[in-house]
């Protein structure tokens, strides 16, 4: 079987999309003989932020000499994204090789299509003679298949409300969840300025070392650049300054210098800056270029009130700065499960009309169903439409050459639009530089 078709097959081994635990896929593993994916490793938690920070840290350990291997989802335009070693995707031939190895010592137990790529990742990367794995957790944390590995190192990037079915409807119950991936002293970080009672609870219970974003550490913005500060392994204080800005968080940049400060490993000031000067990663506040329409474009993969809300954040900077004079036009479609009415709240005041659309997968809430919620709100809307491209083409077609149309609410939503737009042009499309 090629890639496609053992991703057709594993999607459809098991009946349930989501099923939490890590019963099965332990002893899945030990069947495999996995131990550890390398000596080191570093796991990434939170509701926003996880991809971001797993590509600046690999960024700059990678740019310390160091061999790394990442895991992360959800991919966006390609299934082999969710596994590199040493920058590099998985081949399609490597992950079938894994698929056929873990379909078959798997037997009678029933894996999902994300412990299938979890485990795949796992071979992979144990594989592969790395110095350092950096592991993103798919869902939650405590019952997440990357919490299979007990990680050195344990981030948590931020606490706010999404996958409610899955993980509880208040914060203090999502960060119990996410605080799962801590281990007995074990560093723990905790990239979010608000820490929920439950997530400090669990670290007493623990012992571990907690480090906190604006108490153990943190950042000032200086004249176009960043200091940072924090706290080494042994309590002494640390600093680094006339930092590049990345086309990335500065709040996860953060969170990123504390754990390579806290790592046994040795990382200069040149690595770092080497790293982060331009670092962008596909889908988060991207520019892209349209050769049909000439534009300005970006796609942002946010798909939650808080990344919403962080996204409404870099759009009024976009004004401040006089980067962004004319109208906002958002191409939206989301999953059935999000907090739309939330989602558009946080970004209502930043934007001025919603085309309004759907994607084909069946988690997909339906245009005229997502339309009518957003009606009740009173903001200027548009379509619905049957499709993600047909509104990005509407919204373009309404566009003077100061608007911007921003493409948001989801992976498959950025996704839809990259695809199209490189159906435009004779290369895929790429990051201008540029925040």
């Amino acid at each position: 079987m090629n890639l496609s078709q053992w991703l057709d097959r594993i999607q459809a081994l098991h009946p349930n999309e989501i099923d939490l635990g890590l019963h099965r896929l332990r002893e899945v593993a030990q069947r495999l003989g996995v131990t550890r994916p390398a000596p080191i490793v570093v796991t990434v938690a939170g509701t926003n932020g996880k991809g971001s920070t797993v590509a600046m840290l690999d960024a700059i350990l990678t740019a310390a000499g160091y061999r790394t291997g990442t895991y992360t989802s959800p991919h966006l335009l390609v299934y082999n994204e969710r596994i590199r070693i040493a920058g590099q995707m998985a081949t399609d031939d490597q992950l079938c090789e894994c698929f056929a190895r873990i379909d078959l010592v798997r037997a009678e137990i029933s894996l999902t299509y994300f412990e299938f790529s979890t485990l795949a990742g796992f071979l992979l990367l144990e594989q592969a003679a790395l110095d350092v794995a950096i592991l993103e957790v798919g869902l939650g944390g405590r019952l997440d298949a990357v919490n299979l590995i007990d990680p050195d190192l344990a981030i948590v990037t931020s606490i706010g409300l999404d996958h409610q079915d899955w993980l509880g409807d208040t914060r203090e119950l999502i960060a119990a969840e996410k605080a799962g991936i801590f281990r007995a002293t074990v560093p723990a970080l905790c990239g979010d300025v608000d820490i929920p009672e439950s997530l400090a609870k669990r670290v007493a219970e623990l012992g571990c070392p907690l480090y906190a974003q604006g108490r153990d550490y943190g950042f000032a913005l200086e004249s176009g650049q960043w200091r940072w500060w924090g706290k080494g392994a042994g309590g002494e204080t640390r600093t680094l300054d006339e930092l590049p800005l990345p086309d990335l968080d500065i709040v996860n940049a953060s969170t990123v210098m504390q754990a390579i400060a806290l790592l046994p490993l040795t990382v200069s000031k040149e690595a770092v800056v080497t790293a982060l000067r331009g670092l962008g990663l596909q889908g988060r506040f991207q520019r892209l270029h349209d050769p049909l329409y000439g534009i300005p474009v970006r796609v942002d993969v946010a798909h939650n009130p808080h990344a919403a809300v962080l996204l409404a954040e870099k759009l009024r900077t976009c004004r401040s700065r006089g980067e962004l004079t004319g109208t906002v036009r958002v191409v939206l479609a989301m999953m059935s499960d999000k907090d739309h009415v939330g989602f558009h709240g946080a970004l209502e005041s930043v934007v001025d009309i919603w085309y309004i659309a759907a994607f084909a997968q069946p988690r997909c809430l339906t245009a005229q169903e997502l339309h009518d919620r957003l009606q009740q709100t009173g903001t200027p809307l548009r379509g619905p439409f049957s499709s993600v491209s047909e509104a990005y083409v509407q919204a373009c077609a309404d566009s003077a050459k100061d608007d911007l149309v921003l493409v948001t609410g989801s992976f498959v939503t950025v996704a839809d639009v990259m695809q199209f737009i490189s159906g435009n042009d004779s290369n895929p499309p790429k990051a201008v530089a540029g925040r």
